[in-house]
Order: C-alpha cells, then structure tokens, then sequence
C-alpha cells in the first residue's frame, strides 16, 4: 500500500505510459546532447516565442523539456492524463529564487485548454511575471493569462539535465526508499528511518509515522461538517511530503512555532523546538489566513509520485524517465529503450444472426464480414430508429465516444487518441500504417483533426492533416462543446498554415460552439496576431 490511492494510482500508470512519449523522450534527448537546444525543444513539442535567449544560452544547452514535462503538475481525475491548464513554470532569471525581482525570465507556459493539444510555449520577459497580478482579477478583466505560476529556479532536478540527479535530495531522501543504488529491494534489516516512516504511514498510523519524525501529535480532531472531515482525514492520510524533511525545514528556520497546513482550514502548530520531540498542536483557520508567513508549504519535500508508483508496483522500473531513473538508481546502468507495445488490432462478438464474427482493421476501415449492402441497410435501420447490433454496431461505436465497444477495441481507439494528444506523431503513424480506422474519437468528442496541432512536426507540416482530410475525416466535425477542429486550432495552439489548410478544406470560419462564442469571439480574447487574415464577415 502507498499514499496513492488505488484509482489514483492507476490513474499515474496511464499518465507515465502515455503523457510523455518514449519517441520524444530519444528525439529530445539526442537533439540535447548534440547541443541543439532549439530542436530539443521541438522534438518535446515546445514552441520557442520570439524573443532574445542570449542571457539563458547556458540554461538552455542543459534544458530537458521532456524532463519538464514528466514532471509537470497534473491532477489525474476520472482517467485524464493531460496536463493543468494555463500554468506557467518559472525556469531561471529574474532574480535568484530568493524574492528578489530583476532582469530577464525565462518561462514555459502551460495548455490553453487541458484536454486540448498539450504543445507548451517557451519565452523570455524583459521583467519576471508578477505571480500576485492577478489576485483580484475578474471575468469582466478579460482572459486570465495564467492561474498558477510555479518556480522552479531552485528546482532544477526537474528540468536541467545537470541537476536531474538531484531529485531525491529535494524531499530529503539520500536513496529511493526500499530500494538500494542498484535498484535491488532492500531487506527489511537493511531499512533506515525513511523506510519506517513511511511504512507507518502507509499503514494508516499517521501519528506513530510523524511521532517517528519527531513530532508528538494527536490523530486529526472530527470537524462539524461531514465535507471537511473528509477533507481533512484525505490530507492527513494522503500526505506526499517527506515527514523527516518538512521536520528539518520547520528546525531551520529558527521560529518560535511553525504551522503544517492540511488543507485549507487546518494546520499542526509546530513548538518546542528547544526539544528533540516537538509538540503538534492542531489548529483551525481561516480560508484567507492560509498562507501565513508562519505556515510552512509542504509542496518543495513532495515525495516524487514515481517513487509511490514503483512502490505500489504500478510502474514498471523500465518504464522511468532515463534521467529519473538514474536519478533513483544511480548504480543500475542505462535504461533499454522504451517501446510502446501495440494494442490488439481486432475483437471477436456476436452478430444478429447469432454467429461469432472476427472484427479486424484493415486499409484503414473495419474489416468485417459484412458487404456494402448489409451497411446501408443497418445504416437505414439506425435512422429509422432501429437498434444496430453486431459488426456494424461495434464499427459505429468507433466514431461515436460514449458508446459501448469490444474491450480490445475500446484499448486500441483509447491508445490511438492519447498517442494524438500527448503529440506522439510516429505512434500515431504507426497505427494508421497498420491498418487502423483514422475516424475514432476521444471522450471528450474530438476526432484526429482536433489533435492535429500537436502532431505537426513543423509549422508547416501538413502531411497528416492532408492524409486525414483524404482518409474522409470532417473539417467540420463538432466534439462534445459544439467546437470544430478550426475553432480548436484557433483557440489552441494551431499554427497560421494549419487555420489556411482547414479553410481551404471547407471548415466554416462562422460557426458558433455551444456556448455561443465565435471563431472571432476566441480572436478578440486571445492575441493571435499571426491569424490576422481571419475577418469576420463584412469587414
């Protein structure tokens, strides 16, 4: 048992199989170590705005953006494995970490939208963002630019490749836990402190774990409020930070008393620091006094969810990030390259007529044993309000989310649309080569030509879009909001020639989404000034 939960667990095992390539990771990697920074970036689908880099060149030869984006904060509810939406990651510059506020930044900036193309953008600032400017931002102000600003200047383990080793050294830890240098499971003898607090905890024994760390403290007082208590208990038993190291922190900055938030409205009160046990005190506060100056944020001595992976046995070792996994067994020898293995291509159902039928792609269509004028006529019988069963109800399915599929048919249509919006262009290509029907849809209604801005390999490259667009995919194809691929492609990140390929298409540049808002309407909220061409009608 971990701190993750099971569903949660399971839910990072998708995120590490599928949200970071393995062809990225080698094309990002290799471009790095030739010292080609800017294709490095291009490789981990990371565009580089405009602007003077002079002042990062020595950052930037070392930056791992595929590192980056292992590490970049997700939530991964009800099976989602794209990244939070608008974050922006404060990488070196503009000071030294230490509050002070000068010179050049460099950033990387989040999606636009979270289940949307998940291409992020680097940039430089002549002057570092003001994390607090938007405080007291309202709708009425117009598109918030960002909701969260994370800096990661004084952690560099997670993106410059220099500094990757250190990962474990940002919670404390000197090992991975359980495990020795070579990747061997440690003996029970062989455990140290860490392993027996976290095997405490792991248990469930929250206050013998922390009693381990040197804190005294009761097991979480039972609020009023049946929605807090439950709050409360999944902070106090999902606790990620390293208990040793949030103790440490707590000594080192010499205080009379130290607060650990759990959650919003309760906190330890750290004292005694005279002792070598200290007393925790549990204490309620305000929602807008959360973020006291004598509060200590947890967050900095996270244990990394890769440890808790490994440990619940969700993530195989060879499936690590090969920086992550020198960084937790640094005597184990270089990873094997990591292969996505290719889902079953083909199901066995029942027909109409009773008979067990083998449902099998080929040329990029189901290959069933049922002729053109068997589909028309259960085509017919669809419209008439008529239930479709069998071969042609599963090939119906495919390009229908939400509608019931043959187990290994719902994997390989789940594998073809995550290897679209996680920007696995060869993974995708490899699928359509192999036969596989290109009109699935995602949950969330969007087909290939939705995801088609993260699987360009240049600004120009159009060499999917027009196989999809040949291959019969609809321009305008509406997902689940009512938008069509030109709206996404505006809204998100779809490049000049993209947006003039799908007019050309046909894609309607009039069209409304279900809330109403216009192509034009996305253009007045959202400075694009490369898609100029785009005029409403009239003007």
């Amino acid at each position: 048992m971990t701190t993750l939960s099971r569903a949660g667990a399971r839910n990072w095992g998708r995120i590490r199989r599928w949200a970071t390539p393995p062809s990225m990771i080698r094309a990002a990697t290799a471009a790095r170590l030739a010292g080609d920074w800017r294709a490095a970036c291009a490789a981990a689908n990371v565009d580089v705005a405009p602007g003077d880099y002079t002042p990062f060149e020595d950052d930037l030869a070392h930056f791992a953006p595929d590192l980056l984006r292992w590490h970049l904060p997700r939530k991964p509810g009800r099976g989602d494995t794209h990244l939070d939406a608008r974050q922006v990651v404060h990488l070196a510059g503009g000071g030294d970490g230490d509050g002070t506020v000068k010179g050049p930044a460099l950033y990387v900036g989040g999606t636009r939208l979270g289940f949307g193309s998940q291409r992020l953008r680097l940039f430089v600032t002549d002057e570092p963002l003001d994390p607090g400017a938007w405080d007291d931002w309202e709708w009425d102000d117009g598109p918030r630019p960002f909701h969260a600003l994370h800096d990661y200047r004084t952690r560099r383990s997670l993106w410059d490749a220099r500094e990757s080793g250190a990962l474990l050294a940002g919670c404390g830890w000197t090992h991975l836990p359980f495990f020795d240098p070579a990747g061997n499971p440690l003996p029970e003898r062989a455990w140290g402190l860490t392993e027996r607090i976290l095997s405490l905890h792991d248990a469930g024994q929250g206050r013998e774990a922390w009693q381990a760390a040197g804190v005294d403290v009761s097991d979480p007082p039972l609020p009023a409020s049946r929605w807090d208590a439950r709050i409360l208990q999944q902070h106090w038993q999902g606790f990620l930070a390293d208990h040793a190291a949030v103790v440490a922190a707590a000594r080192d900055r010499g205080s009379e008393r130290v607060g650990i938030p759990f959650g919003w409205t309760n906190l330890v009160e750290l004292t005694g620091f005279e002792g070598e046990q200290l007393t925790g005190t549990w204490v309620r506060v305000s929602y807008k006094d959360r973020d006291a100056d004598w509060h200590l944020d947890p967050a900095p001595f996270q244990r990394p969810v890769d440890a808790e992976l490994i440990r619940a046995g969700v993530l195989p070792v060879s499936s690590l990030h090969p920086l992550v996994h020198a960084a937790f067994f640094p005597e184990a020898g270089p990873l094997a390259p990591r292969v996505l293995p290719a889902p079953v291509a083909e199901a066995r159902l029942r027909c109409r007529d009773g008979a067990w039928h083998h449902v099998r792609m080929s040329g990029g269509r189901f290959d069933i044993p049922h002729d053109d004028e068997e589909r028309r006529r259960e085509q017919a019988l669809s419209a008439l309000g008529g239930q479709v069963h069998g071969c042609i109800a599963a090939e119906r399915a495919w390009r229908e989310p939400g509608s019931t599929l043959p187990r290994a048919l719902r994997e390989l249509r789940r594998d073809l649309m995550l290897r679209a919006q996680h920007g696995d262009l060869p993974g995708v290509l490899e699928l359509l080569d192999a036969g596989v029907d290109p009109h699935a849809r995602d949950p969330h209604g969007r087909t290939l030509l939705h995801h088609i801005s993260g699987l360009m390999a240049a600004p120009d490259d159009l060499t999917l879009f027009r196989r999809l667009v040949a291959a019969g995919l609809d321009v305008e194809a509406r997902d689940r909001r009512g938008m069509t691929p030109l709206q996404t492609a505006v809204y998100d990140t779809g490049t000049a020639q993209l947006v003039l390929a799908l007019l050309e298409a046909g894609a309607d540049a009039g069209t409304v989404d279900d809330n109403g808002v216009s192509l034009f309407d996305t253009l007045d909220r959202f400075s694009r000034p490369e898609l100029e061409f785009l005029q409403p009608p009239g003007e």
